[in-house]
């Protein structure tokens, strides 16, 4: 299998100090029959007082962390090495899909419906064109 190694940064600037509350954190790929995770690092500016990792009800591994000061930036860089083997050929879409817009099944329907519905008022209805 092909080694990987991916970097993502998230930085926040604020123009004075600010305080932070609890930080989730979603940043270790999940390990299947096609992948398997060499490593992973979490570089977190200010310094977390703590970091603690769970597993939602999904197996993802969640990164928790807590800080005890204020600061004007907050800086998040995640590093994972990983084996990553591609599919080959080409991608089967299901019948149901072959034309859009599509119904999801209700099997699928309680683990899509927080990324299906909107979060923002869309009031000039931009995402519906």
């Amino acid at each position: 299998m092909p080694l990987l190694t991916i970097q993502h940064t998230t930085q926040y600037n604020y123009r004075q100090p600010v305080g932070f509350g609890e930080h989730r954190m979603m940043v270790r790929p999940l390990e299947s029959y096609d992948q398997r995770l060499i490593s992973a690092e979490l570089d977190i500016t200010p310094k977390p007082k703590d970091v603690r990792w769970l597993h939602d009800v999904f197996g993802n591994s969640v990164a928790v962390a807590r800080f005890d000061q204020r600061s004007t930036v907050l800086k998040v860089v995640s590093t994972v090495s990983m084996e990553h083997e591609p599919a080959g050929g080409p991608i089967e879409v299901e019948d149901y899909a072959q034309q859009f817009p599509f119904t999801y099944s209700s099997e699928d329907m309680p683990d899509l419906l927080r990324s299906i519905e909107r979060h923002h008022v869309d009031h000039y209805r931009v995402v519906d064109n």
